[in-house]
Order: C-alpha cells, then structure tokens, then sequence
C-alpha cells in the first residue's frame, strides 16, 4: 500500500519531495480531531514498516477559520507529543495563514 492510499475520504494526502502534508476536511470540529488524529497514527505506522520515521520537531498543523471565526484548541497528538498549532506554515513554497489572507 502507498502512502496515499492510507487516508479516508474527507483526507488528502501530498507528497513532495522529501515533504508529506495532509488535508483534511470535517465540518464537525470532534470528527475533525479524532479523523487527524487517526490519520497521524497511521501514517506512523505507515512509516515504521517501511523503515521511516516522522519528524515531530517539524510536524504541526494548521486549523483554516473564517475571518470572523476564533481558531479551536485541538488535542492533536503523536504518541505521547502534542502537535503543534500555528497560524501561518509554507506550503510548496507559499506561505499561508490561517485566515488564508
């Protein structure tokens, strides 16, 4: 099975180089959380056998709102390390902020 082909429906995953980034859609902010959260746990084990490894030092995620919206606290974890949420990330080279202004 490819990297890819571990991720659901509301979930994307693209691959670049030597960087993996996931998308992932849910309107419903505890769907959304466990849905990551699975995610992440199988892309480690996804990693694992085929000998790889995620570095949680470089991973964290960004949660998009609306400008007129606040940003939820979700409990994304890995293993026993909280992922971090941040506002703005690089994307394939574009920065992005959480209001995508």
């Amino acid at each position: 099975m490819t990297l890819p082909e571990i991720t659901n429906d509301n979930s994307k995953i693209v691959l670049f180089a030597d960087d993996t980034n996931m998308i992932i859609t849910n309107t419903n902010p505890l769907n959304f959380e466990k849905s990551v959260n699975k995610i992440i746990q199988d892309i480690c084990e996804w990693f694992n056998t085929n000998l790889l490894s995620l570095n949680v030092d470089k991973t964290h995620f960004i949660h998009f709102v609306t400008k007129n919206s606040s940003s939820i606290d979700f409990n994304i974890i890995n293993g026993n390390k909280k992922i971090a949420n941040v506002y703005n990330t690089k994307f394939l080279g574009l920065t992005l902020d959480n209001t995508l202004s």
